[in-house]
């Protein structure tokens, strides 16, 4: 019996950690006062409409070393979440976290939660789908677009979905 209790405990336990949701935490120390002005992560939206923005980046330095082919490649993953007025109120990096998706963002100036269902970080098609209160949003619908950044030696997209700040009318 008391294996059965253990056995039982066990699976429970293991079905939970694979639910769980990562907490990403806001790494603005301060508050932003420059708006973006890249279109691609951000357009101004008019009042009551915010952004939800992912930047992807990779920038390749050659190193002739032909011992470590990946040894001049860099780069970060960022989701952004600006105001109406393309001010950013957060910077959230998925990087630390080895919890997986989804990724959740609570934060004071949210009213909801956010969370980031499905993503693809891949400099060639990055991807997203998000929960907003009552809402889902996700690349190539609600208007939701990626576009190229890149210059010179540095790959970088830029994408981006308008959410209402107090969820969708019903």
């Amino acid at each position: 019996m008391y294996r059965h209790i253990l056995s039982l405990a066990t699976a429970v336990a293991i079905l939970g950690q694979a639910s769980a949701s990562c907490q990403l935490s806001n790494s603005l120390k301060s508050a932003e006062t420059t708006a973006e002005t890249r279109k691609q992560l951000c357009m101004p939206q008019g009042e009551g409409v915010w952004t939800f923005a992912l930047d992807v980046s990779e920038v390749a330095v050659p190193t002739f070393n032909g011992g470590a082919p990946w040894a001049g490649l860099a780069g970060y993953t960022a989701y952004i979440i600006y105001d109406n007025e393309c001010i950013p109120r957060g910077v959230y990096g998925p990087s630390g976290n080895d919890c997986g998706t989804p990724y959740v963002i609570e934060d004071n100036f949210l009213p909801y939660v956010l969370t980031v269902k499905a993503i693809d970080t891949d400099l060639g098609g990055p991807y997203f789908k998000f929960a907003y209160a009552n809402g889902l949003y996700s690349i190539g619908n609600n208007g939701c677009t990626c576009s190229d950044l890149s210059s010179g030696l540095e790959g970088e997209q830029g994408c981006k979905c308008a959410f209402p700040l107090e969820g969708e009318s019903s």
